[in-house]
Formats: structure tokens, sequence, C-alpha cells
């Protein structure tokens, strides 16, 4: 469909972009200029000399700290809305954000920190304070039937034991299933949080921000309406985001490494794969039938409960 000229407009709030920023002439694809809000979150609004407009923002938060905090918005469900930008946020641990990144966040209004870690995990990289936001704790551990100790990579890769994660794969298969069947209770307590009102923006996170945060962040946009492929699209991200610094740690690992298969274990581990969070969906298609039984009857969200969440976080544009 043709757009015409675009009007491009800017503003720190995805609820306030009224800054006529510029004007595209027709069949321009893009636009470049300088960042408006330096060190504060931008949304644009595009819209069109034919009355069309739609909001928009980075998906990833330029922060120094963090490489996988990224926001959720802009989503299109079948029923032909839009997730709201600058309310869902998905993140790996928070320990490394800097100083500025914690303004920078606490600009964006951000209300509630739901970290999906270990108690122990915790303990060892705690959350730093971003202005008032509340910190609430849903820890999640999943153990592989070969891996019942408390061992990080280098723990394992000095004692030998990688072989305790399985064949490649396999313990986040396991994670992804045990999500479904072992921790409904913990879930319910996401929706619940959502639903409460000042929670919002909220950000889920875990360790790496792929598995926990992975299956947390997908059962939140299939609440609201989003496809199986554009969920399984955003779970994918982590790698587009963490590859860098995910091959600079094996690059550190590699020496340590005392047997040729226990790269494909470490790398199989640190990513994120298709069939992971596939076994989660399919694990709510054996027990329940389909996500609207699974969303009602393991985390509770009945049915006006959807409709306000819904109501809550998504918009026509």
């Amino acid at each position: 469909m043709a757009l015409g000229k675009v009007k491009v407009f800017t503003g720190v709030s995805p609820i306030d972009v009224n800054e006529e920023l510029d004007e595209t002439s027709a069949g321009v694809s893009s636009l470049s200029f300088d960042d408006p809000h330096p060190g504060r979150r931008t949304y644009f609004k595009l819209k069109s000399e034919f009355g069309g407009a739609r909001i928009t923002s980075e998906r990833r938060l330029p922060l120094q700290g963090s490489m996988n905090f990224r926001d959720m918005g802009g989503y299109a469900t079948t029923d032909g809305r839009y997730i709201k930008w600058g309310l869902l946020y998905r993140s790996e641990e928070l320990i490394g954000l800097t100083e500025a990144d914690r303004l920078y966040l606490q600009h964006c209004g951000l209300k509630m920190i739901c970290d999906y870690r270990a108690e122990y995990e915790a303990e060892l990289k705690p959350n730093p304070p971003i202005g008032d936001a509340q910190q609430f704790g849903i820890p999640i551990e999943v153990k592989s039937p070969r891996h019942r100790s408390r061992m990080n990579y280098m723990d394992m890769i000095t004692m030998d034991k990688l072989h305790l994660l399985g064949p490649t794969g396999e313990m986040l298969t396991i994670a992804n299933q045990r999500y479904v069947s072992d921790f409904t209770k913990s879930f319910a307590t996401l929706f619940e949080l959502l639903l409460t009102p000042g929670n919002l923006p909220m950000v889920q996170h875990c360790a790496a921000g792929k598995d926990r945060t992975g299956f947390g962040s997908a059962i939140v946009l299939l609440a609201l309406g989003v496809p199986e492929q554009t969920i399984m699209e955003d779970y994918l991200l982590t790698n587009t985001y963490r590859e860098e610094a995910d091959l600079q740690t094996l690059a550190l690992l590699k020496p340590k490494l005392t047997h040729e298969e226990d790269w494909d274990v470490l790398w199989a581990v640190m990513q994120a794969r298709r069939e992971y969070l596939q076994a989660a969906f399919d694990e709510i298609h054996i027990r329940y039938g389909d996500i609207d039984r699974y969303l009602e009857e393991a985390v509770g969200l009945t049915g006006s409960n959807r409709v306000q969440l819904q109501d809550m976080l998504l918009t026509d544009i």
C-alpha cells in the first residue's frame, strides 16, 4: 500500500509523540537523523498523508551494561492491534548496568523488576536499584536428570563434568517442558503482577534472558494474541544480541575444554534454539490442548482477565 509522504514525530513517552521531526518525500523508504533525545528513550510516530499512523522505537535499549535488554512493543496481534511500546521489557541479568544505564531506565519509568533467577543466583549477582522500581523474585530452577548440583560452566569445565549437561540441547529442551509442567504457580504470579495497577512498565529477566525469560515473555505474548511465529522470532533475537559476547566467552573457555564435543555442548546451552521454545509449546498442547486452556487452567488467566490485559497493553497504532 502506498503511504505517500510520511511525517515523523518524536517524543520521550509513547503516549506523547507529537514533536514534529521531519517529513519524507513520496517513495522514500528510509530517513536518517541525529538522536533527538540523547540519553533518553525515544519513540517515533510515522503518519501517512493518507491518514494511517504507527508508533515505533528501537527494539534493543542502548545500554552499556546489558546487551539483551529489549522492548516487546510493536508486535502485531491476530486481531490487528499492536503491543504498546515502553511497557513490557525482557532482559538478561542486570548487575552490569552502569549508573547511566540505571538513569536511562529510570527515565523510562520502570516500575517492576521480575526476577526468575534462583535465590543463590540472585545473591551472587544482585540487581542494582533502579529508581523506585520494585523488585520481585519468582525463583525458577530446573535441573536435568543428569545435573543435580549447582555448578556453573566454569565449575563443570574445571571438574570435567560437561557431560552432565547431557546430549546437545537436552537440558534446555527438558527445562522448557518443565516450565509448563512444574511452574504453573510461578507464571500465575507473573500474570498477577502484570494485572496489578502500578506495576507497569515491567521487565522480566533471568541470567541470560533467554530461557526462563524466553518462556515467560512467550506466554505473555500468547495471552495478548501475538502469533507463535512472531513469538519465536522474538525469542531467537537473543542469538543476535548476545552473539559477540557468547563467542568471546567460548574463546576464553576453549583452552579449558578437554573433549572436542564439549564446544558443541556449551554452544547449545548458551544459545536460544527454536526447538527449546517449541518443546514448551508442544507441552502446552499435549497437556492442555491449546493455549487458551493453558492460560485459564494452569496460570489462572480468566477470559475477563485476558481482555483486561489486552486493553491495558494493546493499541491500534
